[in-house]
């Protein structure tokens, strides 16, 4: 809200979501240094919630991922315009890596990855994978010994 009561900033949001959008991101950041004019710039004294502050610090992300946010052409790209399926992936492995009584071993955890890949890929490696792995099979399973 950078300052503003709820209602107020919510009014100034609103719109400015509304420019990113179609990609207009420009306009926000320029609404921004509009409002940081008003704030005034941040002093060494304030503090990191302070309006000031956290409008600086808006208006340095923005300029900075200019590049970045052009939901415009990325939708008519068919790209996704947001992280939540890679958040998903990633929460989705950690659970199944590093849950609730799961030991892998460094070298364990890190050959998951590359199986993972492969039968998430169009070839077929893992078939390839589980009848090299049948061939080599002996029977016993070695352990490391740790003093």
């Amino acid at each position: 809200m950078a300052g503003r009561q709820f209602a107020a900033g919510w009014g100034a949001y609103e719109p400015w979501i509304g420019w990113v959008w179609p990609g207009q991101g420009a306009r926000v950041i320029a609404a921004l240094e509009e409002r940081q004019g008003a704030v005034g710039p941040p002093g060494k004294e304030a503090a990191a919630a302070r309006p000031r502050p956290v409008v600086a610090r808006a208006l340095r992300y923005l300029r900075h991922h200019q590049d970045k946010r052009r939901y415009d052409e990325y939708r008519r790209q068919g790209l996704p315009r947001t992280s939540s399926l890679m958040e998903s992936v990633v929460k989705q492995v950690n659970q199944r890596v590093t849950g609730p009584e799961k030991f892998w071993s460094e070298g364990g955890g890190e050959a998951v990855w590359p199986l993972r890949a492969d039968h998430l890929s169009d070839g077929e490696p893992m078939q390839a994978f589980w009848q090299r792995r049948q061939a080599q099979a002996t029977g016993q399973r070695r352990y490391r010994r740790t003093r």
